[in-house]
């Protein structure tokens, strides 16, 4: 067979490789998506909470409420990313 080695196609399982490399390709998409969020869920969360601070004497109540509402979107973003992540690492 001028030098080539045969491949047997009845060895290999086509099928549960496909599945595993799908599978591996779905969990690193999902490790990365969560890597990406977790710097600007901070750089939100941070600076958010050092404006409170640092205008919070000159604000109105209005104002006030607004910060406290992205506070609170921080705060549940961060565990909703907190959650994917163990996720990513129970599976």
């Amino acid at each position: 067979m001028m030098g080539y080695k045969g491949i047997h196609c009845e060895n290999l399982s086509r099928t549960s490789n496909a599945a595993s490399a799908r599978r591996n390709l779905y969990q690193k998409r999902k490790t990365d998506l969560v890597n990406d969020l977790v710097d600007p869920i901070c750089v939100i969360s941070n600076a958010n909470e050092i404006l409170s601070k640092r205008l919070g004497k000159f604000l109105d109540e209005e104002t006030k409420a607004y910060f406290e509402m992205i506070a609170q979107a921080a705060t549940k973003t961060k565990t909703l990313v907190e959650e994917i992540r163990n996720d990513s690492l129970v599976q």
